[in-house]
């Protein structure tokens, strides 16, 4: 047992170091790359509950064993949507983790996974094989994943995914000098600190918390279970500016984005994106971890983006309309 603990201690050290090398050395990002070794253990952000739990609306009950199972994705309303094709639900033919554990049955996901609700069956696909293949890297997660994932299961959870509809108000941002004291804690997701009252300076951070920290850990897929994100003062005025070229600093965003950058054919949506992930994928993409065809379209976007930049870009996109 004692080899078994300490190998799972080396993997989860190295998917840290890996994932922390996407961003550029020297630079605190844990609150954009929430690695599993900065989860801090045994404290919950609320009242722990035993037995079925139930959620409002719901016939079905669930207990917090089920919730958190990931190679078995649950669906408090599943007449909302069509059945979750195998792979979305059951996770026990791709190394354990079924899509919408993270995604979530609304396909709209966690800050600490990713927002693939609506795109196209087209793109999706073909960031499963930029994972497989290695062009694009996501040492925790996606690139396992994607290789453990057959063509016939990406592509029927693909169509399932890009038939999804929004959520309203599941991500909102908001500017604020001071915020709240957290911790990253179960999911990888950042929760306000109960033990640590006070307002801290937000510095050139974006700061997610679950507007319903019951809702979050529970995966309520609906209104009120979502996201917001707090912002340094002023960034969205400057994401707006950068977003249409930032004075030749950079690229109009809407060229590829489409109109309020809601996406264009296989160019992706990032119009109310978690601005925390885009974050990430604007670094991913300044550092080579995502090399891939894509990636390659937005290097000069990216080129003279900095640390300042990219934070009040992603925060601009996140903040508009889906």
């Amino acid at each position: 047992m004692k080899v078994v603990v300490n190998a799972w201690v080396l993997l989860v050290a190295v998917g840290t170091a890996a994932l922390l090398a996407q961003a550029p050395a020297g630079k605190d990002l844990l609150w954009a790359f929430p690695v599993a070794s900065a989860v801090v253990a045994g404290k919950p952000p609320i009242e722990e509950l035993h037995g079925p739990q139930q959620l409002a609306g719901s016939k079905l009950s669930f207990t917090q064993e089920q919730l958190d199972n990931l190679s078995a994705a649950i669906d408090w309303f599943p007449g909302e949507r069509a059945p979750m094709p195998g792979v979305v639900k059951d996770g026990s033919t791709n190394g354990g983790f079924a899509c919408a554990t993270c995604h979530l049955a609304n396909g709209m996901g966690h800050p600490e996974s990713g927002d693939i609700q609506g795109l196209t069956t087209q793109y999706m696909i073909q960031a499963m094989e930029d994972y497989r293949t290695g062009v694009r890297k996501d040492p925790i997660r996606m690139t396992a994943i994607a290789k453990t994932t057959t063509e016939q299961q990406v592509r029927e959870a693909a169509v399932w995914f890009a038939a999804l509809k929004p959520v309203p108000r599941w991500s909102i941002v908001e500017e604020r000098a001071m915020v709240p004291k957290t911790y990253l804690g179960q999911g990888r997701m950042r929760f306000v600190d109960k033990d640590a009252p006070g307002m801290e300076p937000i510095g050139n951070r974006i700061i997610t918390v679950p507007e319903d920290v019951r809702k979050a850990i529970q995966r309520d897929p609906r209104t009120g279970a979502g996201f917001i994100s707090y912002v340094p003062p002023g960034s969205l005025a400057r994401g707006k500016a950068l977003a249409a070229g930032g004075g030749g600093k950079t690229l109009d965003c809407s060229i590829c984005h489409g109109e309020g950058l809601k996406g264009s054919g296989d160019v992706p949506r990032i119009a109310g994106v978690h601005p925390i992930y885009l974050v990430r994928q604007l670094y991913n993409i300044q550092t080579g971890a995502n090399n891939s065809a894509g990636a390659q379209l937005m290097k000069r976007v990216v080129a003279n983006l900095t640390d300042e930049d990219i934070v009040a870009l992603s925060a601009y996109a996140g903040s508009l309309p889906r």
